[in-house]
C-alpha cells in the first residue's frame, strides 16, 4: 500500500511522459477505477495499492484509449458501455443529436446503423421518448 496523493502523482507523472493530454485528470479515473470507487470517493482514501492500478496505468501509457480501459464512456448525459469492439462515442458526435433537435420535429422513428455503441440512437430516444429506434 502507498499512499493516494503519491500514487496519483507517479501516475500522472508516467502519463505525462507518455504524451498523454490530460494526466493528472486521467490519473484519477484510472486509480478510482483501480479501486471501484469514484474518482470524488477517491479523496477519502487514504492507502492504495500498486498491484491494482498498475496493470491499468500501464495500458494507458501505451496510449490504450481511456474508454477501453475504463470500459466506459459518457455521452449525452447517458453512461455507455465501450470495448474494442465498438467505436468510442466522441463529444463531436453530439452535434447530430444537437441537429436533429434543432428541427423542431420530434421523429416518429430513429435509425443508427453502424459499429458504434449506439449512443446516438439511444440520446435521441432520450429526448424523444415516443419515438421508435432501431439500431
Amino acid at each position: 500500500m502507498i499512499p493516494t496523493a503519491q500514487a496519483l502523482a507517479a501516475i500522472a507523472a508516467r502519463l505525462a511522459q507518455a504524451g498523454i493530454e490530460e494526466p493528472r485528470r486521467e490519473a484519477r479515473l484510472l486509480l478510482a477505477a483501480a479501486e471501484g470507487i469514484t474518482a470524488a470517493r477517491l479523496l477519502l482514501l487514504d492507502e492504495v495499492t500498486p498491484e491494482r492500478f498498475e496493470p491499468l496505468v500501464d495500458r494507458r501509457a501505451a496510449r490504450e484509449p481511456l474508454a477501453y480501459i475504463l470500459g466506459r464512456k459518457e455521452f449525452w448525459g447517458l453512461n455507455f458501455a465501450v470495448s474494442p469492439a465498438t467505436l468510442i462515442p466522441r463529444p463531436d458526435t453530439e452535434t447530430l443529436v444537437e441537429a436533429v433537435l434543432a428541427l423542431g420535429i420530434a421523429p416518429a422513428r430513429v435509425l443508427d446503423l453502424g459499429t458504434g455503441t449506439g449512443c446516438l440512437l439511444l440520446a435521441l430516444l432520450s429526448e424523444f421518448p415516443a419515438a421508435f429506434g432501431v439500431g
